[in-house]
């Protein structure tokens, strides 16, 4: 995405058009069903009168209840890792990453990236979706097979993006650290980078 040579990813101005078209959909995704559920309410209400008459069963209303709730649930929750995604783009450069091997189709969320402080280990990360993720496991196939650039840290967050498409994706690793101060195989640049990115605390 852009020159990956810049000080940090958010200094490419096509990044940071990325990062704010995903703030807008996931402040929208939210508002959409923070309303939904009064909206909901109000349109079964009507449809039910005028087909059967009488006030909305329970029946009806809990899974519009349970919709609602899962999609406020689903909305904050990607709406965190934007935020997340934020710290580590104004922290982190863009790096390039070669294509990777092809897998099953149901592991292509599951991939290994080099550890920073030491090469030729590497870490076990997942990449995150929400919703049903039709589209997002197309562009995760497309990073898989032409490459990716990607920002951060993979033992503590990374955002990777397909060599071709503005797309911003979350990435966490496997099996993140249980302790809240520095892992001894982390060095103190790389912990304090990404302490500034507020992903290691």
């Amino acid at each position: 995405m852009g020159d990956v040579t810049s000080r940090t990813a958010f200094d490419d101005p096509d990044t940071l058009r990325a990062w704010q078209r995903a703030q807008r959909r996931s402040t929208a995704a939210l508002a959409f069903w923070g309303l939904s559920l009064p909206g909901f309410f109000v349109l079964g209400t009507l449809l039910w009168e005028s087909l059967v008459g009488g006030s909305l069963p329970i029946y009806v209303i809990v899974p519009l209840v349970l919709a609602s709730a899962i999609g406020i649930g689903l909305s904050e929750r990607r709406r965190s890792h934007v935020k997340q995604m934020k710290g580590i783009l104004a922290v982190y450069a863009w790096q390039d990453h070669p294509p990777l091997k092809s897998v099953h189709p149901g592991d292509v969320a599951h991939f290994q990236l080099p550890d920073p402080d030491a090469s030729s280990k590497k870490v076990s990360v997942v990449a995150l979706r929400y919703g049903l993720g039709k589209q997002w496991r197309a562009t995760m196939t497309e990073a898989r097979a032409q490459g990716f650039t990607l920002a951060g840290d993979p033992r503590f967050g990374v955002v990777i993006s397909p060599r071709e498409q503005r797309k911003l994706i979350a990435v966490q690793p496997k099996h993140p650290p249980l302790t809240s101060g520095r892992p001894n195989e982390v060095d103190e640049a790389s912990w304090r980078q990404a302490r500034a990115a507020g992903i290691a605390h």
